[in-house]
């Protein structure tokens, strides 16, 4: 859903618009993550919490937000000084009020994460994006520019808070309690910095642009970056959300933890690898055929992040197989040690452009999955080697089925036809060659559809 309106919204706005907004995005990503302070995540792995643990969590995160955005309000005009751009005044205040608004919904999107109801979760995100995303496009067509992207931002967190809290059937019942902060964030405190220093990583590349180059340049790299994060936050909620809850309840059973791990990162590259290597692929005829050939400078900078993504599988699966063992202070030491390493990167490229910081991305992701894969190596036997040699036919499959999209492309006249004939190609290619190479991922996925068409076929009898 939040893909479609992108695409509409990138013909009715400038990429100056995106950029604008995407230095916003940044702030108040870092903002939540504070608030938040790692609460969220260490309810789901507990299991089993208390209404003191709840509402501890609730009026810590709403009463944090609030200072929180007070002092993003305040800060305004020295935001809209350092990025000379005197329309992040306003913005940025307007803007901050995404923190309360996401607090709010904190302890009832964690629970119903807890209770694997991705059901209730998936609603109220279909009806935030389609409510969002309407109210983003009116704005749009009258005008609004800058403005309809904000009040998307703001409708959408709204809509989707008040949703999780009709749908969990949550309500404060019971107290602060000293215990129930010290005790949660014990855990909580670890995934705070986790989280800080991956959108450090993540949102300081948004900043540096917007900072050493104009808001066009930036909209051009966000643009982009969306593009190729609508798969990949895609895989990423659905591995998050399911990863750490299913892998908290077999914690305690290391071959059957190691197992879980192994056969879900097998199915997830199966699906994922493919979609990433053949967005790189078509890269320049999708992103003018999506959004238009002014958006055309934004197709070598989707190539690279597309292969970058295409390995994002192994981060999300090895750390909630960490993470589910409650050793979030390994989390941290892993994060640590492959974020500064990406900052770096990120920020040695900067100078460079936007292209060559999309570079920096590449090779900062490579390098975290070794990092990533190190403690899995120690708490379950299943290190990088294992973990790259398990996706070594997706790997060769990917490769042959690229190589037949890029060929036609190469042969076909320049259009939407023959990216169409590309990727139709390259499907077919992958397709047809794990059936006959009885790949052992493809085999799993079926396997996996038949126990849900059973369980359905029983349900309605």
């Amino acid at each position: 859903m939040q893909f479609v309106v992108m695409v509409v919204l990138a013909r009715l706005l400038s990429p100056a618009d995106f950029g604008l907004i995407a230095i916003l995005l940044a702030l108040t990503t870092i903002g939540t993550l504070l608030v938040d302070s790692g609460f969220g995540v260490a309810l789901v792995q507990r299991q089993h919490t208390t209404a003191d643990d709840e509402t501890t969590v609730f009026i810590f995160t709403v009463g944090a937000s609030i200072l929180a955005a007070g002092i993003l309000m305040l800060a305004a005009p020295a935001i809209a000084s350092f990025f000379h751009e005197p329309r992040l005044v306003d913005l940025t205040r307007v803007m901050a009020l995404v923190l309360p608004l996401g607090a709010f919904a904190s302890v009832p999107d964690a629970l119903l994460t807890m209770r694997l109801d991705f059901r209730a979760r998936a609603r109220a995100e279909v009806v935030a994006s389609l409510c969002s995303g309407a109210v983003a496009v009116v704005l749009a067509l009258h005008g609004f520019n800058v403005w309809s992207l904000a009040w998307q931002s703001i409708v959408s967190i709204g809509v989707r808070g008040l949703l999780l809290w009709l749908y969990s059937g949550w309500r404060p019942r019971g107290r602060y309690r000293g215990a129930s902060f010290r005790s949660l964030f014990g855990f909580g405190g670890y995934m705070l910095f986790t989280g800080l220093l991956n959108a450090a990583a993540i949102r300081l590349q948004s900043l540096l642009i917007g900072k050493l180059f104009d808001a066009s340049a930036l909209g051009f790299y966000t643009l982009a970056q969306g593009t190729q994060q609508a798969p990949a936050s895609l895989i990423d909620g659905i591995l998050k959300r399911v990863g750490l809850p299913v892998f908290s309840t077999i914690a305690q059973d290391k071959a059957r933890l190691r197992s879980a791990f192994r056969a879900s990162l097998r199915m997830a590259m199966f699906l994922f690898v493919p979609c990433m290597v053949g967005i790189a692929v078509v890269a320049r005829p999708l992103i003018e055929f999506i959004y238009g050939a002014r958006w055309s400078p934004a197709a070598p900078i989707l190539s690279i992040l597309s292969l970058s993504a295409a390995l994002w599988p192994i981060h999300v699966l090895n750390l909630a197989a960490i993470g589910a063992q409650g050793r979030s202070n390994l989390l941290l030491r892993v994060e640590v040690i492959k974020q500064v390493m990406g900052i770096l990167l990120i920020a040695t490229a900067s100078p460079w452009g936007p292209l060559a910081i999309a570079w920096a991305v590449l090779f900062s992701g490579f390098f975290g999955v070794v990092i990533n894969a190190y403690y899995s190596k120690k708490l379950l036997n299943y290190g990088a080697f294992a973990q790259l040699l398990d996706q070594s036919a997706t790997f060769a499959l990917s490769l042959v089925a690229a190589l037949v999209g890029w060929m036609i492309l190469q042969r076909a006249p320049p259009g939407p036809a023959s990216m169409l004939s590309a990727i139709a190609a390259a499907a077919v290619a992958y397709g047809t060659l794990a059936a006959l190479t009885r790949n052992i991922a493809l085999n799993g996925l079926l396997t996996i559809v038949r126990t849900l068409r059973e369980k359905s076929d029983t349900s309605i009898s």
